[in-house]
C-alpha cells in the first residue's frame, strides 16, 4: 500500500503520466489533514480536489511517485490545468495503466482483482467498470471494505448477499490496513446508476 501525503509541492506537468483518480472517505481525510497541518491548515486550499459520490465516499486525484502518492489540491493546480482537464487526464491514465478481472471467491461472491492500490477506484472509471460487470448480465450489489477489496454479487442472489454481509463482518473484525467502510451499494446495469443500500436491511426484490 502506497503512503498518502497531502501537503507537498511539485509541478503537475512533471508527472502528467502518473496522475490517477483515487477514492477516499471525506470526513476521515479532512480530519487527517487537520492533524497533519495543524493550525496552518487552509482546508479550502489544502483539501484534495474531489467529487462527492455517495455517503461520505469521494473521488479525488493523486500523483503516484513510486514510494508515495500525493493528493492533488487547488494549491497544486495553479495555472497548469483546470479541474476538468485534471479529471480527464487522470481517468485516461487509469484506463491505460491498469487492468482488472472478475474472479469467484471462496465465500460464494465475486472479487475484482488487479493492482491492489487501485482496485476500488476501478468502479469509478465508467468504461472499465462496465467491462468488469458486463459478464454478470444483471444488477449487482457491491462492497469495498478496503482499498484492495472490491466484492460484488448478483442483486437477486439472496445467498450471495448473505455471504457478502458475513464477509464484511469478518473483515471488520480483522482490523485491516487502510480500511474503508462496510457499505453496500446497488448498481443498476441497464441504467448505469448507483445507490446506497443499508447493509443490515437489504434483501433481494
Amino acid at each position: 500500500m502506497l503512503n498518502e501525503e497531502m501537503n507537498d509541492t511539485f509541478s503537475l506537468n512533471d508527472h502528467r503520466d502518473k496522475i490517477y483518480p483515487r477514492i477516499f472517505l471525506l470526513d476521515e481525510l479532512r480530519e487527517e489533514i487537520l492533524q497533519t497541518l495543524g493550525e496552518d491548515a487552509d482546508v479550502d486550499a489544502d483539501f484534495p480536489i474531489y467529487h462527492l459520490w455517495l455517503k461520505d465516499v469521494a473521488l479525488g486525484f493523486v500523483v503516484d511517485r513510486g514510494e508515495k502518492y500525493t493528493f492533488i489540491s487547488k494549491r497544486h493546480l495553479g495555472t497548469e490545468m483546470t479541474e476538468e482537464e485534471l479529471s480527464a487526464l487522470a481517468l485516461k491514465n487509469f484506463e491505460r495503466d491498469f487492468e482488472f478481472r472478475l474472479v469467484e471467491t471462496v465465500f460464494g461472491c465475486y472479487q475484482v482483482c488487479g493492482d491492489p492500490d487501485h482496485c476500488v477506484t476501478a468502479m469509478f472509471v465508467a468504461p472499465m467498470w462496465e467491462k468488469i460487470v458486463a459478464p454478470m448480465g444483471k444488477d449487482v450489489v457491491v462492497a469495498f471494505p478496503g482499498y484492495d477489496l472490491l466484492f460484488l454479487t448478483p442483486a437477486d442472489d439472496e445467498e450471495g448477499i448473505a455471504n457478502l454481509k458475513m464477509e464484511l463482518y469478518k473483515i471488520h473484525g480483522m482490523g485491516i490496513e487502510k480500511p474503508l467502510k462496510d457499505y453496500l451499494f446497488l448498481y443498476k446495469l441497464e441504467k448505469k446508476e448507483w445507490s446506497f443500500v443499508m447493509c443490515d436491511d437489504y434483501t433481494p426484490d
